[in-house]
């Protein structure tokens, strides 16, 4: 389902729902499945006026290599890629129990960073819900 979401547009799977508003006041929008154990959250800057930032792959990558030195994740993990007209470079890091990934995407003058947590040992429903939460960023369109 094609959703409007504070200010970007996706296509949202099934069973993801909004609950931003359970949260602590401040949080960033955030989804996730009732029955899941992740949450995707959304961090977004829309361009209003002044000179346009006519952002590319290299603006989002630097942004990217300092998320991962924030979050002590490898570097090499980074890739980029095109969907539609939105630039993406994203990150996955996977420990025993968390898996975090996060994607930078812009349409050259404005930007979102997308983060997918999940702090659960079911491996499978990580899995699916970390498949899920690629599909939105792909789908992502300002």
């Amino acid at each position: 389902m094609i959703v409007q979401f504070h200010g970007i547009t996706f296509d949202a799977p099934v069973g993801w729902e909004d609950i931003t508003d359970d949260l602590p006041v401040g949080s960033p929008p955030t989804i996730a499945k009732a029955s899941g154990v992740s949450a995707v959250q959304f961090s977004i800057a829309k361009y209003r006026s002044g000179k346009k930032p006519n952002a590319d792959f290299s603006v989002l990558r630097s942004f990217m290599l300092e998320f991962c030195q924030k979050n002590g994740i490898d570097a090499k993990h980074i890739w980029a890629k095109k969907f539609n007209n939105t630039m993406c470079v994203g990150v996955l890091s996977k420990t025993e129990k968390q898996v975090l990934s996060a994607w930078y995407l812009s349409d050259g003058n404005d930007f979102a960073l997308v983060t997918y947590i999940s702090l659960d040992e079911a491996q499978h429903l990580m899995d699916e819900e970390l498949e899920e939460a690629r599909s939105i960023v792909s789908s992502i369109s300002f």
